[in-house]
């Protein structure tokens, strides 16, 4: 009778040392990871972490979309980029074509000189507000992704562009004037 009660005071300490252990076999070792898959936490765990593993996958799938529409964005921004230093490129030798017009109509006899002088200080300004705004070209394409304030400055670019466009077909009338 010393044995059996000897027996189930051993097996009763041994289910209690089991229950205080932690579920996880890497904690509670091998009762307590038994006591884990009879009790459902190891379950309750596994759930847990897949839960977690696609909320982790979620949002990567996320920011997945979001590096597709920011190198989508770049992408346009840079053709847009390249559009304007083309058509800055294009106004440049307008420019230049202009300005051997006048220095030829400065050479010819019979032309108002004051005039012609007006006419290639205003060429001078206008190759400086180009150049100024090509070095601003490069200065936004290196700038990585756009964002309002690039975006902002794209425009006043482009509104500057559009009002150097303006005075350079000035300036082609007044030259076509003088030529006259």
């Amino acid at each position: 009778m010393k044995q059996v009660s000897a027996f189930f005071i051993c097996a009763c300490l041994m289910l209690l040392v089991g229950c205080a252990g932690s579920h996880d076999p890497r904690e509670g070792g091998f009762f307590g990871g038994v006591a884990g898959l009879g009790g459902g936490s190891y379950k309750d765990r596994v759930a847990e972490r897949e839960a977690r593993l696609e909320e982790l996958r979620s949002t990567q799938r996320q920011l997945d979309v979001e590096t597709t529409q920011l190198e989508q964005q770049k992408s346009a921004t840079q053709a847009r980029i390249q559009q304007d230093r083309a058509l800055v490129k294009n106004l440049q030798n307008e420019i230049s074509s202009l300005d051997k017009q006048a220095k030829s109509l400065a050479s010819t006899q019979g032309t108002n000189q004051k005039r012609v002088t007006e006419l290639q200080e205003r060429i001078k300004k206008l190759k400086s507000q180009t150049t100024q705004v090509e070095s601003s070209l490069d200065d936004l394409e290196g700038s990585g992704l756009g964002d309002t304030d690039m975006d902002l400055r794209r425009k006043q670019l482009e509104t500057q562009r559009n009002a150097l466009r303006k005075e350079y077909d000035l300036l082609m009338k007044m030259q076509m004037e003088l030529a006259q």
